[in-house]
């Protein structure tokens, strides 16, 4: 179920105990909320938002997040929370699916307009007021798209604090962790599929110096990785780094290996923390 479960951006997770099960749960029940995907669902089915919460909870509980990389996983992790969530609550499960898709049939008022401006337009060439309006109903678009980023990463934010033990590598004194995703995965590059580890993201009003240093002196048996198509200022502190290994030709393969990334802040991770100078990430082997 694409609304209720939210697992895509989980795909091929592979748990390793329910520790890290119950924060991919949080995360994605945060990101529900935020998103506004739970009181739609609920107004729908026509359940209180936190019973609903609480349903949701215990199906994804029983049922797991699910391996979606495979069709048959897919059909087989659904048809669960459908059962589930159809005994749990009493609703039936075809209504819970017409609800999980009632959202995708309802036409997108910015692109009807884009469409009937177009239409209107035909072949010959916009005018110059038509193409002024084409521009803002695009614009338009594209803000609504940001805002709906930042929805979904603040939910994600908001499900992994209080997660911070699951990092299983040291952590720089006092940075906030923004997201956490502690479980195995895996992604596809290039036709190649990489186990991923654990990884975590943090935010700090240090300096990226200040921030590698730290790592040198906990982590001594470490190897700093420049990567030459980013910036200067980028550095990953690696357990290993094999030879010929470049950070962003071979980022999959990174992602397998313990390391801290580190960079500037920028503006977005300013908005999580005033005077942020430093983003870091923390792919940590599990602890299981």
């Amino acid at each position: 179920m694409k609304k209720i479960v939210l697992s895509l951006l989980f795909s091929g997770s592979v748990l390793a105990n329910s520790s890290q099960q119950e924060q991919q749960i949080n995360m994605m029940l945060a990101m529900m909320e935020n998103m506004g995907e739970m009181t739609r669902l609920a107004e729908c089915v026509d359940i209180p938002k936190t019973r609903l919460k609480s349903l949701l909870q215990q199906t994804l509980t029983e049922c797991g997040i699910g391996d979606i990389t495979a069709e048959e996983s897919e059909q087989q992790h659904t048809a669960c929370l459908h059962a589930s969530l159809e005994r749990r609550s009493g609703v039936p499960a075809d209504r819970w699916l017409a609800c999980d898709n009632s959202d995708e049939e309802q036409e997108d008022p910015l692109l009807a307009e884009l469409d009937a401006l177009t239409e209107r337009i035909g072949e010959r060439e916009p005018t110059a007021a038509e193409q002024r309006e084409m521009d803002q109903i695009i614009e338009r678009m594209q803000q609504r798209g940001v805002a709906e980023l930042e929805q979904m990463v603040d939910g994600m934010i908001a499900g992994s604090q209080g997660s911070e033990d699951l990092v299983t590598l040291p952590v720089f004194p006092e940075a906030k962790l923004l997201i956490n995703i502690p479980a195995q995965g895996e992604i596809e590059i290039a036709e190649k599929r990489y186990v991923t580890l654990p990884g975590a993201s943090f935010v700090t009003t240090a300096s990226p110096a200040e921030v590698l240093a730290f790592y040198r002196r906990q982590l001594p048996d470490y190897q700093e990785h420049r990567p030459s198509l980013m910036a200067a200022t980028d550095v990953a502190y690696m357990q290993q780094v094999p030879a010929g290994f470049d950070y962003v030709k071979d980022v999959g393969r990174a992602m397998s290996i313990p390391h801290i990334f580190i960079q500037p802040a920028s503006k977005q991770e300013q908005r999580q923390l005033a005077g942020a100078k430093t983003l870091f990430f923390v792919y940590y082997p599990s602890a299981d």
